[in-house]
């Protein structure tokens, strides 16, 4: 299938520019949603957990806050994109000879666009607070993994895109429950809070870590705190959210987990793609 994938790399890029074009065709701000929707999730989030329920975090909320919606964005949004995209596309895949796999990666990379454009937001945020603040928010010799964290980001979300859109043709509610998950799994993922208090609390639950490295097996628990890891590493090297060793330990267990939903969603993605014409 990755083959396939390759050989209609120039389809791939053309259905993303068509829906990067579709997305702000009828939009006055165009592309600038790419900074606004963050930027105004942030806002909220800011005065709500800053000003009244008073989150504490090692660096300025707003960049704490900013620095794990952008990467949850991308992932919900490439989601909720891949998992409707061959539906989206039915007239395509019934009428075409073409690998519908194209279809779900095309969404991934058209959300990883607006992640690129969305970073433009966070880079000024670093470049003000490292101004007017502390010099030591400006990103250290760590920023150097930043590729790698959106590559493994990327390759996780290709795997439950194939999932999930193979899935949806066959079964309606899949966008629905998916939705209700999306939304428990951002709450138990270090977006709003630290990893220090996350350790807190559900080290307190059972008198043990247990639950704590249960927690820590969600992938984009550590994937999340990598961002925040590579972009402000010089600032957290004294007092980082978790350790090095925990957060590499972390990562390889993404890893792993990323390995796996690639194999599982090229397989079921194969198998489940030789009726879609049938079910469409």
């Amino acid at each position: 299938m990755f083959r396939d994938l390759y050989d209609h790399r120039e389809l791939i890029f053309t259905l993303v520019k068509r829906d990067l074009k579709i997305r702000y065709k009828a939009s006055t701000l165009g592309f600038l949603w790419s900074f606004g929707r963050p930027l105004f999730l942030m806002l909220i989030m800011w005065g709500v957990f800053s000003l009244i329920v008073r989150i504490e975090t090692d660096i300025p909320y707003g960049l704490h806050l900013l620095t794990g919606i952008l990467p949850w964005m991308f992932f919900q949004g490439a989601i909720f994109e891949a998992q409707a995209s061959v539906l989206a596309n039915s007239n395509v895949v019934k009428k075409i000879a073409v690998p519908a796999a194209v279809f779900p990666v095309s969404s991934v990379l058209s959300n990883l666009v607006h992640l690129f454009l969305a970073m433009m937001i966070l880079a000024v945020f670093i470049l003000g607070y490292g101004t007017f603040l502390d010099s030591d928010l400006y990103p250290g010799w760590e920023i150097i993994f930043l590729p790698a964290i959106v590559v493994l980001q990327c390759a996780m979300l290709v795997g439950i895109g194939l999932i999930l859109s193979s899935l949806n043709v066959y079964y309606r509610d899949v966008g629905s429950i998916s939705e209700i998950l999306l939304s428990a799994w951002f709450y138990l993922t270090p977006i709003i809070y630290p990893m220090q208090e996350a350790r807190s609390v559900l080290s307190s639950l059972g008198g043990s870590n247990i639950i704590y490295y249960i927690y820590l097996c969600n992938p984009m628990t550590p994937i999340i705190v990598a961002y925040r890891r590579v972009l402000y590493g010089r600032y957290l090297s004294n007092a980082p959210e978790i350790s090095d060793a925990t957060l590499l330990a972390g990562l390889s267990l993404s890893v792993i987990f990323t390995i796996t939903v690639v194999w599982v969603g090229s397989r079921m993605f194969q198998r489940l793609s030789r009726g879609f014409a049938d079910e469409l």
